[in-house]
């Protein structure tokens, strides 16, 4: 008796293990997903504003899902800081230019105070975060300047 018992309670507890992995391994499935969509404007260098719903929760989701739908040429590298662009369109890093990140998200957590930029009248701030640690924020617009 008491040895099915424990057969059976090691099979319930590996049924349990099992049933947590798969649940565990489902949910880390798309780390950038936010479960919701968003709809951001996204101005890459002297363009017009594209809308981009996206239900990325990062920029770097977003932008990927967008060029590649649109056919724009999105390069870079990962490095020990996050995803690195080095091209975007037509806008391509070397000698001395360098590709910036400004949004109108106005959360000093998110933002360098001082380098703002301004297009069209609108201002614009220097983003703090890398294009992967950058959130999408529903109704932002952001914006991808070669300086």
């Amino acid at each position: 008796m008491k040895r099915t018992f424990a057969k059976r309670l090691c099979l319930a507890l590996s049924v349990l293990v099992l049933v947590c992995g798969c649940v565990v391994f489902a949910a880390c499935n798309d780390e950038d997903a936010r479960g919701e969509e968003a709809v951001i404007s996204v101005i890459i260098g002297d363009g017009e504003a594209a809308s981009v719903t996206t239900d990325a929760k990062y920029l770097y989701g977003a932008l990927k899902d967008h060029c590649e739908k649109e056919g724009i040429p999105l390069e870079g590298e990962d490095g020990a800081y996050g995803f690195y662009l080095t091209r975007i369109g037509d806008l391509v890093q070397g000698d001395g230019a360098y590709i910036m990140l400004y949004h109108d998200i106005d959360d000093v957590t998110l933002y360098t105070p001082g380098y703002d930029y301004e297009v069209g009248g609108k201002t614009f701030f220097s983003s703090s975060l890398g294009v992967s640690s950058l959130p999408v924020v529903d109704g932002a617009t952001y914006l991808i300047v070669l300086m």
